[in-house]
């Protein structure tokens, strides 16, 4: 009898040592799955873009085939970026005053209309049922890296950037025809 009680204690003590190596494999693996994704979101460079960063220079094609790159635009002018997509009701309400604003007179700033993703019948489709053809470039973001860059999230979402090359105002979701001048204010100073 005595040499089966020595061996169940040996088995419990082995289950028992088992059971502890078990434990701490699971809290290293743990440990170490939480720290690389913390190092992972820590070196990723998607930042939003915040007011008074520099803004990500880019080259895109316009609607009608022409290419605009940023760092261009802001040699003479301060730039308003509107990010837009057409399934999306602010966006084409706020289109009609931001054209007015700018067939007002546009020597010290451009607005650009980054439009996401979408084909050309699409966009197309959704300025023909504007009720005014749109002044201002429409750039064709169909890669969606310019959005990425700026990491954009609600549309419309709107952005001005000085000549200095610097973001001075930042607005996610509808524009007003006040907001308009603020930004082309902010983008001119």
């Amino acid at each position: 009898m005595k040499t089966m009680n020595q061996n169940d204690r040996q088995v419990t003590n082995m289950k028992g040592r088992t059971r502890n190596i078990l434990r701490v494999s699971i809290i290293v693996t743990i440990t170490l799955l939480i720290g690389i994704t913390v190092w992972f979101n820590l070196t990723s460079g998607t930042q939003a873009v915040e007011v008074g960063d520099e803004a990500v220079d880019f080259r895109l094609t316009t609607l009608e085939g022409e290419e605009i790159q940023l760092s261009e635009l802001i040699e003479d002018k301060g730039v308003i970026l509107n990010f837009w997509g057409t399934w999306c009701p602010p966006c084409r309400e706020e289109m009609p005053d931001m054209n007015d604003v700018y067939t007002d007179g546009h020597e010290d700033y451009e607005i650009v209309a980054v439009n996401i993703g979408e084909n050309e019948q699409q966009i197309t489709q959704f300025l023909s049922g504007l009720s005014a053809d749109l002044e201002f470039p429409i750039a064709l973001d169909r890669s969606r890296s310019v959005t990425e860059a700026y990491n954009i999230g609600p549309l419309p979402t709107t952005i001005a950037v000085n000549k200095e090359g610097i973001v001075v105002k930042k607005q996610e979701y509808q524009l007003t025809h006040e907001d308009i001048l603020a930004f082309v204010e902010e983008a001119t100073e």
